[in-house]
């Protein structure tokens, strides 16, 4: 697990666009709904972005991709990655890797993301698996009107489950690992949003805290058809799920 730490600046409130399965090369890629995507960042300074995986389709030929129906080879499909992100790359809070970027790691040793994040001069974001990444920002209603600041824990996820509550579950489990406000998971292409509530002991003060902890999976950008359609996946929504939060009073919410 990397920690990464963002220091941003007094926004009232701070929104987080989690962007994974992109699947760059892949003739079902939704571009209408990318490109949507991408131009809302750049709307309000704001708003920042989690690269959590498998942004490139990366067919290989022991994977189950067909590499035949490709419509970048993959190195085009880097290339593309970095034409994409470039815009973006000073709202990029984490870069990470995907399964389908592992599958050049597992064959050739090589990090796509890696390789992409050192293009983009923002090495500093990357993860090579899970993160823990705290964001301060906005100021506090406190005393000492300090900058509030967020936990957010996040990898790009694996393992299957056709249900949603299987992916709920997983999702959830992703707590058991380590205590944060935030939970970001994706790989199952079902995008959603979970909120948890409990009770956290004070012991110094002999008292409660009630905690509200935040779980997001995300979409993925595929239109229907193909390894899913053939396998008999269900269809699932290319909408994608927004972060907001608060800079000024400990909130967290999201919406899709």
């Amino acid at each position: 697990m990397k920690i990464i730490t963002h220091d941003l600046p007094q926004f009232e409130t701070l929104e987080i666009y989690p962007l994974a399965d992109v699947h760059v090369g892949d003739p079902l890629q939704d571009k209408k709904r990318l490109k949507q995507f991408m131009d809302e960042i750049l709307e309000q300074e704001n708003r920042y972005v989690i690269v959590n995986g498998d942004i490139i389709n990366n067919a290989v030929r022991h994977g189950i991709s067909d590499i035949y129906a490709e419509e970048l080879n993959p190195n085009e499909q880097i290339d593309e990655t970095v034409s994409l992100l470039a815009p973006i790359k000073d709202r990029i809070l984490v870069i990470t890797e995907g399964n389908h970027e592992n599958r050049s790691y597992k064959q050739d040793g090589i990090l796509i993301m890696y390789q992409v994040a050192k293009r983009l001069d923002i090495f500093n974001c990357y993860s090579e698996g899970a993160y823990l990444l705290f964001v301060k920002f906005g100021k506090s209603q406190g005393r000492n009107c300090r900058k509030m600041s967020y936990a957010i824990y996040g990898k790009h996820g694996a393992g299957g489950g056709r249900k949603v509550g299987a992916k709920a579950i997983r999702l959830f489990e992703m707590a058991e690992v380590i205590d944060a406000d935030i939970f970001i998971h994706s790989h199952a292409h079902v995008p959603m949003v979970l909120r948890k509530t409990f009770y956290r002991v004070d012991y110094r003060n002999e008292k409660v805290t009630q905690i509200e902890q935040l779980f997001i999976n995300t979409n993925a950008f595929l239109n229907y058809g193909g390894y899913g359609e053939e396998k008999g996946y269900a269809p699932t929504s290319t909408m994608y799920p927004k972060i907001i939060l608060n800079g000024v009073k400990r909130e967290t919410k999201a919406v899709i």
